[in-house]
């Protein structure tokens, strides 16, 4: 009996080998023409930044670190917005970006009022990293 143990033992199937972990789920695809030419789509997605970033500056209040980690992640998130709104504004089409925007103008407003208001600007306006991360989020394009 000992010898058919080990005999069993000896025997067994090589080991499965581990599952390939999932890959991040995606949390915008792109579908259409490219944003920077869907303009009314580009000011969507740019007021969904605007009030990502109002909601994580009222979660984040006076803490530089979480509201540079909240950046980070929202520069992540939004990147497709950035650059498109950098390459509309670097191609001189400005009036065109606002013209889509006008709509929704006053929802920009109450954002921009929001994000002004929080105390996260004025606690980590002398913040190195948050202010590199804000410029990246909402700076001057490139």
């Amino acid at each position: 009996m000992k010898g058919l143990l080990i005999a069993l033992c000896a025997c067994t199937h090589p080991a499965t080998p581990p599952a390939k972990p999932a890959p991040p789920p995606v949390t915008h695809v792109e579908t259409g023409p490219p944003l920077d030419q869907d303009l009314p789509r580009l000011a969507e997605r740019s007021l969904a930044m605007y009030t990502a970033l109002a909601g994580a500056f009222a979660k984040a209040g006076a803490d530089c670190a979480a509201a540079t980690t909240a950046l980070g992640g929202l520069e992540k998130e939004y990147r497709d917005a950035i650059a498109a709104n950098a390459k509309v504004l670097r191609a001189g089409r400005a009036k065109e970006l606002r013209d889509a925007i006008a709509p929704r103008q006053a929802d920009f407003d109450a954002q921009a009022k929001a994000i002004a208001g929080a105390p996260t600007l004025g606690a980590c306006e002398n913040n190195k990293p948050f202010e590199d991360a804000f410029d990246r989020l909402v700076g001057a394009p490139p």
